[in-house]
């Protein structure tokens, strides 16, 4: 699987949108592929509340992204993706 630029551009884009706490945990954990031990580490706290983050900032990423399709008016339902 390949991104393009067009997509990296729109994933980039929404990941400006996160609050700073949240695209540094992701940051992290995804780009760095740092373990949740490490980024706790780094961050000063502990790996809960790394994951408790990773997994709050996904979920906002996955709502933004879901209202994204419905006012652009794509469907994967119509293999748009």
């Amino acid at each position: 699987m390949t991104i393009d630029d067009e997509e990296a551009a729109g994933a980039a884009i929404l990941m400006d949108t996160l609050p700073d706490h949240h695209k540094t945990v992701l940051r992290l954990r995804l780009a760095d592929r740092l373990p949740a031990v490490e980024v706790a580490r780094i961050l000063g706290t502990n790996v809960e509340a790394v994951l408790l983050l990773q997994h709050a900032a996904l979920n906002l990423l996955r709502r933004q992204l879901a209202t994204r399709v419905v006012v652009d008016g794509d469907n994967p339902a119509n293999g748009r993706y």
